[in-house]
This record gives structure tokens, C-alpha cells and sequence, in this order.
């Protein structure tokens, strides 16, 4: 690798690109065996009361802003966030166990016992408890992606669910798993990964435990801003199958969710790169607008490609994997995959704009493609069921992304054509990269192709940096 590349500027942007994109893959496969292992083990009415809540006001987008000031703002934002856990976990814990009923040695008869009707006592005891440590991964990992420990975010996350999977497997070897003893493996792959991340920040000297006050008032407004943005996307994802299963019942909404299940793996790599993205986004050294155009115009061709055969094959292939019951889901695929193509602009930009400080922009727009898709599902759905769900997203996907995108524009200076559109550039240093890859596994090295200043199109890509800038 030549100096251009060890430039001092930490990992390299191709090499988050990478790591990021190979974990979500594998943090899939692991999320879906350890899902196959517990509804074997507990069955389905087990499995589905196998959850834990989450306490965060945003915090976690606000962390990752701090951290990436400076060392010294990233110990006061991760002490902040140790005692953000402590109290607010803790609180958490004896309001929701108090509001359920306990302690008791009869039958729970709280306000939420009614909601979570089917959990004992000590099974409601074990998630409460588990708040803390939810709430401090989530929070925690953010200081790690704020310091640009990419990889460290990403082995932090794929141990979490390893760890998982291997517990609930050896309790099940050793002795019947049940309820108890799911969330019992749980709590204790919580305490393992809270030392982990603990580790980790200490390895990057952010690990502190003096907070600052005028910090963390700073780190709540910002999250204050963030979070709705948070639940609203959240809920535009979701808002579709909430409806259908309200007008047309659970037999469409279990149709559906192939046609989203389906529809939602290609957004895999957008979403990897979006972590990278906010890990650029926060560095106040970094060139962020330039970084999230050469991502956005990526992952835009990446969802092409994959769309493409998507659309083509996709009521073949639903066909062929879940039967001809669930031939309806592929007619719907069809028709949610633009929008799906559309929001990958919003996985990449809408991370710049909070990475930069603008969180209540963002709720804006994300507010905004809710409230669409909420009123194109209620117009739509009655009429044509989940092919109104889907056409429903594909709408309101679209409009989000070209508002995120008009908001990216105002605040960073790039053009549209920059943004969305592959440059040659890309397909050259893409190709540099390859063949250099090729090289070194062949354990010899590449010359250049003829650019400014002897370097490759791949190093400058990999700095970067564009053609011919200097370092």
C-alpha cells in the first residue's frame, strides 16, 4: 500500500465499505439461525414473546456525532452514555416491573400485564432487566462509529448474535431450552458485549467515566431531534403491513411480509454503506459531501443490479420457494422495488445529514414520507390489498428520497448528476482495485495505469480523494 493510502487519516474508506457490507451479510445469516434455533426449541408462542425494550432519545446518533469530535469529547460522550444506561436502564427496569406488577408471588395483575398477557413473572423479571444493557450496546456501538472503528463495530455487532447463537445452543444440549433460560442467555451475551464494546473504547482511549452535564444537555437536544426521525422510518417500513392486516386481514399481511422480507435484503449494502457514511459524516476534517456522493451513486448502481434480476425473477422465485399460496407477494414485489432502489439515497444521505449535525432536518423528511405513506395506504390498500401496500411504498420511498436528496444538495454543494450517476472514474479505479487485489494474492504487486503522480485510480479512491488532488 503506498504512503498516499497511509496518510494518517485512519481505515480506509473502501476498506469500511467492506467490512461493513461482509458483516451485515453475515449478521443476516447469523440473525436467521439463531431465529430458526429458538423457534424449534421454544416454539412459535415462546419465540414471539422472546423481546426486550429499548430506552434511547436518540442518544445514540448524538454519541457518534460527539465522538467524532475529539478523544477528549468522545470520553465525556461515552461516560455520558454509561451513566444515560445506568439510570435510565435502571429506572427503566423498576417502572416497567412496577407497571407489570411486581414483586409478587401470585399472578401478575399490572396495567401491562394486560399488554404482555402470556409472560410469568420472572420471564417479565429477565427482559426488564436486559433494558440497560440493550439500551448501552446500542448507545455504545455508536461511540466505536463515530471514532471510525469500523471494524470494531462490526465484530462487536456479529458477537452479539454469535454469542446468542451459542448459548441458546450449548442450554439446549445440556437441558431443554425454555423461556427462562433464552433470556437468562441473553442477559449474560448483554454483559458480554457491554465489555467488549468497553474494551474496545478503552483500546481507542475514549473509554472515560468522568460525564460532562453540558455535554450530555447537548447530546439530548440533538437526540430530542433525532429520535422521532428514528420511529418515523421506522414506521414507514412497517406502516404498509399494520394496514393490510387491519382491511384485508392476517392471511394478506402474512403474504405481504415475503413481498417486504424479499424486498428488504437489497438494501443490505445501502445500509452498509450509510454506517460508513455517518462514521465520515461526523469527522469535521472529513470532505462528507464529497464521500457521500461517491457512496450514494454506488450503492444506487449496486441496487440496480440487483433489482434488475429481482424484478425479472421474482414471481418465479417466490413461487418456487413458498409455494403457490404466496404468488400474490411476487406480483407486489414487482411493484415496491423502485421505491426500494429509490430509498437508497435515503440509507447513504439522510446518515450525512445527521452526521452533520441537521437531525431535525431529517425528522422533517422522514415525517414527511410517513404521513405519505400512511395516506397512499388508506386510499390504496381497500382497493387493490397488498399490491396497494406495495405500490403505497414504492411512493412514498420515492418522495423521501428525492426530499433527502434536495436537502443534501443545500447543505453540501454537490449536483444531482454527481450524486446518483457512475462516473468513469469509478469503473476505473473499481477495476484498479481488482486487478491490484489480484495481484497481491498472486504475491506481487501492480503497477500504475498511467494517473497523476505515479499512484493507481484504486489508491486514490481508497485515500480518498480525487483524481489528481493532493493528499
Amino acid at each position: 500500500m503506498t504512503a498516499s493510502v497511509r496518510s494518517g487519516r485512519g481505515p480506509t474508506l473502501i476498506g469500511d465499505a467492506l467490512t461493513t457490507i461482509a458483516t451485515r451479510f453475515g449478521l443476516a445469516v447469523l440473525i436467521f439461525s439463531t431465529d430458526v434455533v429458538l423457534a424449534h426449541l421454544l416454539g412459535p408462542a415462546a419465540k414471539g414473546r422472546f423481546a426486550a425494550l429499548v430506552v434511547g432519545w436518540g442518544m445514540d446518533s448524538a454519541l457518534g456525532v460527539v465522538a467524532g469530535r475529539d478523544a477528549r469529547s468522545a470520553r465525556a460522550g461515552f461516560a455520558n452514555a454509561v451513566i444515560w444506561s445506568a439510570v435510565v436502564g435502571g429506572f427503566s427496569v423498576v417502572l416497567s416491573g412496577w407497571l407489570y406488577g411486581l414483586p409478587t408471588d401470585t399472578r401478575p395483575h399490572g396495567p401491562l400485564a394486560s399488554v404482555v398477557p402470556n409472560l410469568s413473572a420472572a420471564q417479565f423479571a429477565y427482559a426488564a432487566l436486559a433494558i440497560p444493557g440493550e439500551l448501552f450496546f446500542s448507545i455504545g456501538l455508536f461511540a466505536l462509529l463515530g471514532r471510525r472503528r469500523i471494524a470494531a463495530y462490526s465484530i462487536v455487532r456479529l458477537m452479539r448474535r454469535l454469542l446468542l447463537l451459542i448459548g441458546v445452543v450449548g442450554a439446549a444440549l445440556v437441558a431443554s431450552l425454555s423461556l427462562d433460560v433464552a433470556l437468562i442467555v441473553n442477559l449474560a451475551t448483554l454483559v458480554l458485549t457491554a465489555l467488549l464494546i468497553w474494551w474496545s473504547a478503552r483500546r481507542d482511549g475514549v473509554a472515560g467515566l468522568r460525564p460532562s452535564a453540558e455535554l450530555l444537555r447537548e447530546e439530548l437536544r440533538f437526540g430530542g431531534r433525532a429520535i422521532l426521525g428514528t420511529v418515523a422510518e421506522r414506521l414507514q417500513f412497517r406502516a404498509d403491513s399494520f394496514i393490510v392486516n387491519a382491511v384485508d386481514g392476517v392471511r394478506a399481511t402474512g403474504i405481504y411480509s415475503v413481498t417486504s422480507g424479499l424486498a428488504e435484503t437489497l438494501w443490505y449494502v445501502p445500509n452498509a454503506l450509510g454506517t460508513v457514511m455517518f462514521s465520515r459524516a461526523v469527522d469535521p476534517k472529513a470532505d462528507a459531501g464529497r464521500i457521500a456522493a461517491v457512496l450514494t451513486r454506488t450503492t444506487i448502481a449496486v441496487a440496480l443490479v440487483t433489482a434488475v434480476p429481482a424484478f425479472a425473477l421474482g414471481p418465479r422465485l417466490v413461487r418456487l420457494v413458498y409455494g403457490s399460496a404466496f404468488s400474490d407477494a411476487g406480483v407486489a414485489l414487482r411493484l415496491i422495488l423502485p421505491g426500494i432502489v429509490a430509498y437508497s439515497v435515503v440509507a447513504v444521505l439522510s446518515r450525512y445529514i445527521v452526521g452533520r449535525g441537521r437531525p431535525g432536518v431529517g425528522t422533517l423528511v422522514l415525517l414527511a414520507g410517513l404521513a405519505l405513506n400512511i395516506v397512499a395506504n388508506l386510499i390504496l390498500v381497500p382497493r387493490f390489498g397488498i399490491n396497494g401496500a406495495a405500490a403505497s411504498s414504492s411512493i412514498s420511498y420515492g418522495l423521501t428520497a428525492i426530499v433527502t436528496l434536495a436537502v443534501f444538495r443545500h447543505l453540501s454543494g454537490r449536483g444531482i448528476v454527481e450524486t446518483l450517476v457512475i462516473q468513469p472514474r469509478d469503473l476505473r479505479a473499481l477495476r484498479s482495485m481488482l486487478v491490484a487485489s489480484l495481484a497481491r494474492l498472486q504475491g506481487r504487486r501492480t503497477g500504475p495505469i498511467g494517473l497523476r503522480g505515479g499512484e493507481t485510480a484504486a489508491e486514490i479512491v481508497i485515500a480518498e480523494r480525487e483524481p489528481g488532488e493532493e493528499p
